[in-house]
C-alpha cells in the first residue's frame, strides 16, 4: 500500500510511512462515510473498472505465472530466481503486449 502514493518507487523506509498515511486516510474516510460505494460491489465489477482505467494491470494469476517463470529461469541458470526487468518483458512472458491488452 506504500506504492499507492507515488507508484513503485523508493524503499521500505520511504514506503512504510506512506502506507501508514494512506491507510490512516482511508480509515478516516470510512469513519466519516466519505468512501466510495459502488453500485455493483463484486469482484467482477472491480476487475472491469480496473481494466477500463488500467488495461495493462496484472491479476494475481498473472503474478503467479510470472513468479513460476522467474523461479524456473533461475533454476535453469543456477540461481534462485531471474526477475523480469521490465513491464514489457512481463507482458511478453504472459503473451500480452501494450497494443493487445
Amino acid at each position: 500500500s506504500g506504492w499507492i502514493k507515488r507508484g513503485p518507487t523508493g524503499v521500505i523506509g520511504t514506503n512504510k510511512p506512506d502506507s501508514v498515511e494512506t491507510v490512516t486516510s482511508m480509515l478516516e474516510d470510512v469513519t466519516q462515510g466519505a468512501h466510495w460505494q459502488p453500485s455493483h460491489p463484486n469482484a467482477e465489477a472491480a476487475v472491469a473498472l480496473v481494466r477500463v482505467r488500467q488495461p495493462l494491470f496484472l491479476t494475481y494469476a498473472d503474478w503467479r505465472r510470472l513468479d513460476a517463470l522467474e523461479l524456473s529461469h533461475g533454476k535453469a541458470s543456477g540461481r534462485a530466481r531471474v526477475k523480469f526487468a521490465t513491464v514489457d518483458g512481463m507482458l511478453a512472458a504472459l503473451g500480452r503486449t501494450v497494443s493487445a491488452s
